[in-house]
């Protein structure tokens, strides 16, 4: 019967709420009042004699589980002529079929993926076991999404112990529509790849928003699948084809294990390109956004020729470095067949030919170049050389500014370091980046960018700026954009990082420069060495990061992710090279949304944004326990410690004002409005 809420069960159990209930059983939340923590109750009410002894030997060798992706069963009991109780870990969060239906559509597939690779660590965990378990009821109302975006397998009710030689045990032939295969219709013995069945509906379900057609009236030719392309046209091609192949009616046309569906979820591998010479090399494609940032020259001055990256180039970047966990290997090759006057004109923008009595005409952007790539047919195992034409151009005489003298920092400034702090601000129109004392004189232009400058981050030793072009306002991400360097005072500009589909989120460190690479529109964090070369992906393949930060000792990197946890930002930390232990990475931040992290410079703290409004700091190890509110005033935004780490400057909007540039000590004092300009200033970086 029923458990009625606020009652005592056991003795020891109190009911506070029921999450859910069937035919034969109940799941409840409750109290352990001898631990004083929440638990999830399941309750069966088969009460027969076999299945008591079955629950009994059953429930014993789930207590024995111990698994990141499964519940703890922490007790099992059973009340005569009641039920048999299973008390397991209360798993906070929705389930994905919750998920499902606030999204009202298919989830995006990176996310679902990430949740697969979870829950089939937990079934090899099961179905490898020295007596197998096999879960027999796993659908989206089945996994639990915690806060952090870890997916849990709950809900053992119909989980038995498996024996080739044995049919279905009493109890074991419930099942949910859909989610099914036949063989649970009684057709046949369950085991692993019963799970793998139903594994693969629930993906299914989560990818298309469709039911799957039921699996005993498929095998009995009365209901059709619908392809899962033709459900979800924007699926991977090998994802629909491997849950196709997990939800065959036939045990044996389906995956024989878990590796096997895992692998066939996995991206295949993309074949390796003929390169420019026999060593083992990464292939990686240098590519200038649409408009190269140019200075605009002062009033009166003779105009100062752009620097200019590589219109299209292909490094070979061979390292003798071990690899890095899941190492990306972008290859781009565009394949240019031109005809008539196209060709021509390719050959001709490019130099190859030269026109009798015409000068050739340089290409004013990088839009206008083009990358040929001739790979001959049948190639042998001599490397055939990729011939990159390079366009040229004439350059103005070059003009170098004389730089603004700034006023020499006191001997000890506020924050250490040089005293001062760069910044965006739009006060000239298009975003430009400025200089100023902490003292709020000084005040200096270093860019004058025509399509604009964002995201100044130093060099370890101050000598050396980065800035992210083109960005025409301030954003989360800067598509097509290229990574520039400069010296302080705003000359010396050159590219140094430019990449096909952009590069922004720099950070500078004598470890490495860290970045956000946007391949095909998904964010990865990579790392290059300071002249911005060999670079790596340190990002998980399915990982959205954003948002890098070094620690002060170059050793862990902390960052921003969106595809954990439901979407929202959540910060975590991984090694230098993206490891981390266990399934996911180290968490820092919990429960609500996080973002723009910084470490500190003694390297116990981490500051960054809660929920868009406060600045929060947190130690870096505590898994977001301990945080301390730094702000009362806001929205705030980039919190950015001072060489010393006594200080921290960060932008404000506070009191529906202006965006301003802010500084104020590490624990929240003397909060002091640094710029005052009626257009936006934002994104600040303490100089070292």
């Amino acid at each position: 019967m029923p458990l009625e809420l606020n009652s005592l069960l056991h003795n020891r159990y109190r009911i506070l709420e029921e999450l859910g209930h069937g035919g034969m059983d109940a799941v409840y939340r409750g109290h352990d009042e001898s631990l004083g923590v929440e638990v999830a109750i399941k309750e069966n009410l088969f009460v027969s004699p076999e299945a008591e002894r079955q629950f009994k030997r059953e429930a014993s060798l789930l207590a024995a589980l111990r698994h990141p992706n499964l519940p703890r069963v922490t007790d099992h009991f059973v009340v005569p002529e009641e039920g048999q109780y299973l008390v397991m870990d209360y798993v906070p969060g929705d389930d994905a079929r919750q998920i499902l239906d606030h999204q009202g559509g298919p989830l995006p597939e990176e996310l679902v993926l990430q949740w697969a690779k979870e829950i089939l660590s937990a079934l090899k965990y099961l179905h490898t076991r020295p007596q197998p378990i096999i879960h027999r009821d796993i659908k989206p109302g089945n996994i639990k999404i915690t806060p952090e975006g870890r997916a849990v397998l709950v809900d053992f009710g119909l989980a038995k112990t498996y024996d080739a030689m044995k049919s279905t045990t009493v109890g074991a032939k419930a099942f949910t529509p859909g989610f099914a295969p036949p063989e649970q219709y009684g057709q046949g013995r369950t085991n692993e790849r019963t799970d793998i069945y139903s594994l693969g509906a629930t993906l299914y379900n989560l990818l298309t928003y469709l039911i799957p057609a039921d699996g005993l009236a498929r095998a009995m030719g009365q209901q059709r699948l619908i392809p899962v392309l033709e459900a979800n046209p924007s699926l991977s091609v090998h994802v629909a084809e491997a849950i196709e192949h997990a939800v065959a009616t036939k045990p044996e046309q389906r995956f024989a294990s878990t590796e096997e569906f895992l692998e066939a979820l996995s991206p295949k591998p993309v074949p390796e390109p003929i390169l420019t010479s026999k060593d083992d090399a990464t292939l990686l494609v240098d590519y200038v956004p649409p408009t190269a940032p140019s200075q605009v020259s002062p009033p009166g001055a003779p105009p100062q020729a752009p620097p200019r990256p590589e219109a299209i180039s292909a490094v070979s970047a061979p390292s003798d470095k071990p690899k890095r966990g899941l190492r990306l290997i972008p290859l781009v090759f565009l394949i240019v067949v031109a005809v008539g006057f196209g060709a021509w004109g390719v050959l001709t923008v490019t130099g190859v030919f030269d026109r009798s009595g015409e000068t050739p005409t340089p290409l004013a952007t990088a839009t206008e170049a083009e990358e040929v790539v001739a790979i001959a047919p049948g190639a042998t195992a001599t490397a055939t050389e990729i011939l990159i034409f390079e366009p040229t151009e004439t350059l103005m005489p070059e003009y170098t500014p004389t730089p603004e003298v700034s006023p020499t920092p006191a001997a000890t400034p506020r924050g250490g370091g040089s005293g001062q702090i760069a910044f965006v601000s739009e006060r000239e129109g298009l975003p430009q980046i400025y200089l100023i004392n902490v003292d709020r004189t000084n005040l200096t232009r270093l860019t004058n960018i025509s399509d604009g400058a964002c995201q100044p981050a130093w060099s370890p030793d101050g000598e050396r700026l980065l800035f992210v072009s083109p960005c025409n306002k301030k954003a989360d991400k800067y598509p097509n954009a290229a990574i520039y360097v400069m010296n302080p005072d705003g000359t010396g500009v050159e590219p140094l990082i430019t990449l096909i589909g952009g590069v922004h989120d720099p950070d500078w460190s004598t470890a490495g420069i860290l970045f956000t690479y946007l391949a095909d529109n998904k964010p990865r964090i990579w790392v290059a060495n300071e002249q911005g070369r060999d670079r790596e992906q340190i990002s998980m393949e399915n990982a959205y990061d954003t948002q890098p930060c070094w620690s002060p000792g170059g050793d862990k990197i902390v960052l921003t992710n969106t595809s954990r946890a439901l979407g929202v930002p959540t910060i975590y930390w991984v090694r230098s090279d993206g490891s981390f232990d266990g399934e996911n990475p180290y968490q820092v931040t919990r429960d609500r949304e996080a973002n723009s992290p910084d470490w500190s410079p003694s390297g116990d703290l981490i500051a960054y944004v809660y929920d868009k409004i406060h600045i929060y700091v947190v130690k870096w190890d505590a898994v977001g326990f301990g945080a301390n509110q730094l702000t009362t005033k806001g929205p705030n935004a980039d919190p950015d410690w001072s060489p010393d780490g006594q200080w921290m400057t960060f932008e404000s909007w506070r009191d529906a004002a202006n965006h301003d540039i802010y500084i104020m000590t590490a624990n929240g004092g003397l909060q002091t409005r640094l710029t005052e300009d009626p257009a936006w200033d934002y994104q600040p970086a303490w100089r070292p």
